[in-house]
């Protein structure tokens, strides 16, 4: 295109020869926070051009003037060949910066554990840039977040409204070979231009020779009332009990409160800070400068100084924020060729529109950018560090997961976040759980279909991970069974009903309800057939089967009995405590093999209907503190053999309703004993007149006993009536008292042939009366014990 010498605007490939193209006209528009896009018509003697070529290359477009050139570097985005006129082919290209490649990036994707700016360098290599195609020049400081989400998005609007929401914008530089990202935060980042920061304002009806190329023709302001204050509010999980909100004020003079639920925000101090940005978003709209004019090195993200307009506070500094381009060269190009052009077209023009802020104004970027909303479920994998038959979960009983659109290859743990798990119950410290392993298949549901929000819904059953209860299953019926093999079954078959809870630890096994003699049901629950095998089994057909080791805590009968018609055996070293139950009944038999032990925190009472054997096969200490009775109401034998030491400290009753006997060995010289003896007895039964005041206060115990004895009153009534028999007997036993009498005046009389043994019976009254103070003295110690009862 040589015929053209005069040209004002130029456009290269650099795939094809400098002098390939020629300008026809363009139209382009540049802003903060959004990727710059001329739209050029171009015209060329070449009619086999290589496309392919042409958009895997980089162009520039340049407005061309003489006190130094415009240039717009990028890319080509389209290129179309379109008619041809004479020997003159016209084409159409689309130029947009290298930023605009993140569009062309759709992805599923998950960041842990970064900061935005982490993130956005992230993605943006990840779009084909490099360190050399962008600046962060952020000021803020950007705390870390636990999972961010990217979803059914593209790169570009991913980054987008990530910025938006921490209120960073970005804008261009162009260089002298390539153009550049800059990202920022701050008005303090904006500085003037090279050409010149100067611009003055001159409308058509006054316009100025020496301005009349480059200045701004119109200049108009508009303002918006604004808002008073802004309020945000939040939920965190994390802590639940903070009343997480943030607020600041947009305009002291405004009117009403913007109100925001949802922002996502982590702390107080964090919502306050959000609330500043929304604040100057809302404020960087409420005064804007409209304006028009010929200068071409105006750009978005620099500062301009505007002078000589008619208000003097309108002269000032301001920010550029938008500009739209607009330009023709038809006129030189196409004045042979194509009739009826405008007035416009048949000079070269450049003119322009931009939207500015006041340079002290903090620009903040709309929030244009939409969030890909979850609607409905999305399947994933519960994951852990390691393969365990042990669930994983952290101190909040969280989980990790892998989304079914990872494509990172991270595994063991490192896929997300902790995630929550929703349970059918939860409180304080009370609830329900029944831990996840891993490989398990979940579904997520997310907070307002936040894909930053998830939280894990349940399990879902898959081939791997089958339902415990299927078509196959016993019907109808529910089941909870773990991993380790503890199983609660509920069969709800009409008739019968039953609770079976299984635990493989000893092959334990309780089951309540409906007990049919299934022989294949007990194979099922743990491969025994038949009960007889089931070492220390307790049956109770009737109601309760326990197979195997069985342990209960804590029960309360409510004042019931506890009965087991077909015998009860516990083995156990650790001990059988029974605390407050105020009978015990035992038909058939109790056995208890090992160490044992009762222990009876109340009133502890045993009768026994039928025969009742006692048998220590070693060592015995039976040990009563307070009051002890002991009735017999029948025959008792009691035999010792060996040595018998039979101690009462106090008040000894011992009385037999019938006949007692009594064998010691070692009797050789009982007959002189028994004459000092009952010497000796007639001396204490004086004393015994003087504990009777004891007597009393263990007769206002034995009453309060009494009190506690009327749970039992049906066996006292048959005691009575077994005693009044018994009084009968007593009528029958004073022939025997008399025979004993008798037998007494006997022994009087073989005195004379003893009388050898009276020293020694002198002797033993003697250690009878330092027995008989011992006595005194265990009888006081008895009587502080009996007070102290």
């Amino acid at each position: 295109m040589a015929f053209l010498t005069q040209k004002k605007f130029d456009f290269v490939s650099s795939g094809l020869a400098p002098n390939t193209f020629a300008v026809v006209r363009f139209r382009g528009a540049e802003g903060f926070s959004r990727c710059y896009e001329f739209e050029i018509e171009l015209v060329s003697t070449e009619t086999e051009i290589d496309l392919d070529q042409v958009l895997s290359n980089p162009a520039t477009f340049t407005i061309l003037r003489e006190d130094g050139d415009i240039p717009f570097h990028g890319i080509l985005a389209e290129f179309d060949q379109q008619h041809q006129v004479d020997e003159y082919v016209f084409y159409r290209a689309v130029l947009v910066p290298k930023l605009w490649w993140l569009s062309l990036t759709h992805h599923n994707q998950v960041f842990l554990e970064k900061n935005v700016t982490e993130i956005f360098q992230d993605v943006l290599k990840d779009g084909g840039l490099t360190t050399l195609d962008f600046d962060l020049r952020l000021q803020g400081d950007y705390p870390k977040w636990e999972y961010i989400c990217q979803y059914r998005e593209s790169h570009l609007n991913f980054v987008s409204r990530w910025m938006e929401r921490e209120g960073i914008y970005f804008y261009f530089e162009q260089e002298e070979e390539a153009e550049k990202a800059i990202l920022t935060d701050s008005k303090m980042a904006h500085q003037e231009m090279e050409q010149g920061k100067t611009m003055y304002y001159s409308p058509p009806s006054g316009m100025d020779e020496s301005h009349r190329e480059e200045v701004i023709k119109s200049f108009v302001c508009r303002q918006k009332i604004m808002p008073k204050s802004l309020k945000l509010k939040d939920y965190n999980y994390r802590t639940p009990s903070l009343d997480l909100t943030g607020s600041a004020e947009v305009k002291s003079q405004g009117r009403g409160e913007v109100y925001i639920y949802g922002e996502h925000f982590r702390t107080s101090e964090e919502g306050d800070a959000l609330a500043k940005i929304r604040a100057e978003e809302l404020l960087c709209q409420e005064k804007r400068f409209y304006g028009e004019g010929t200068i071409p090195y105006l750009r978005p993200g620099f500062l301009f100084d505007l002078q000589d307009h008619y208000r003097s506070g309108f002269n000032q500094t301001y920010l550029t924020i938008e500009l739209t381009h607009e330009g023709s060269q038809t006129g030189f190009l196409l004045a042979g060729i194509q009739k009826g052009l405008s007035e416009l077209e048949e000079q070269p023009y450049y003119r322009n529109s931009f939207v500015a802020i006041p340079a002290d104004v903090q620009f903040r970027p709309e929030r244009r950018g939409q969030k890909s909303l979850f609607h409905g479920s999305l399947s994933a994998k519960i994951d852990a560090s390691e393969s365990s038959r042990y669930a994983e979960l952290d101190e909040q009983g969280r989980y990790k997961v892998i989304l079914p659109f990872d494509l990172s290859g991270r595994k063991d743990g490192k896929a997300s976040a902790w995630l929550r798990m929703v349970q059918p119950y939860t409180g304080a410290d009370f609830g329900m759980h029944f831990p996840l392993h891993k490989g398990t298949e979940v579904l997520l549901t997310f907070i307002d279909g936040d894909p930053d929000r998830p939280v894990i819904s349940g399990a879902a059953p898959n081939p791997d991970t089958p339902s415990v209860v299927t078509s196959k299953s016993e019907t109808p019926q529910c089941d909870i069974t773990t991993c380790g093999g503890n199983e609660i079954n509920f069969q709800d078959e009409k008739g019968h009903e039953r609770i079976v809870i299984r635990s493989p630890k000893e092959d334990s096994v309780i089951k309540l309800g409906d007990h049919l003699e299934d022989k294949g049901w007990l194979k099922r629950m743990g491969g025994f057939d038949g009960l007889a095998d089931a070492v220390g089994a307790a049956l109770a057909w009737k109601a309760t089967l326990i197979k195997a080791g069985f342990s209960i805590a804590g029960l309360a009968f409510s004042g019931r009995e506890l009965g087991v018609e077909e015998g009860i055996e516990l083995r156990s070293d650790n001990g059988l405590k029974i605390r407050a139950i105020k009978k015990e009944e035992v038909i058939g038999g109790l056995t208890a093999p090992g160490n044992a032990s009762t222990s009876v925190t109340g009133v502890f009472q045993e009768s026994v209907k039928g025969y009742s054997a006692h048998s220590v096969l070693g060592y015995q200490d039976d040990g009563v503190k307070g009051f002890r009775n002991l009735e017999v109401v029948g025959s008792n034998t009691e035999k010792i053999y060996g040595d018998h030491d039979h101690k009462v400290l106090g008040l000894g009753d011992y009385w037999v309703v019938g006949l007692a006997k009594k064998v010691y060995g070692g009797l050789t010289k009982a007959a002189g004993w028994v004459k000092k003896g009952y010497e000796s007895v007639v001396e204490l039964v004086g004393s015994k007149q003087k504990v009777t005041a004891e007597e009393i206060e263990m007769t206002e115990m034995k009453t309060e006993l009494v009190e506690e004895e009327t749970s039992v009153k049906g066996e006292e009534v048959e005691m009575v009536e077994a005693r009044t028999g018994m009084v009968e007997a007593e009528t029958s036993l004073v022939v025997e008292e008399v025979e004993v009498g008798a037998s007494f005046t006997r022994m009087a009389e073989e005195e004379t042939s003893v009388v050898g043994d009276e020293i020694e019976m002198c002797e033993m009254s003697s250690s009878v009366i330092m027995e008989e103070n011992e006595l005194r003295s265990e009888k006081n110690i008895v009587a502080e014990e009996v007070v102290i009862i």
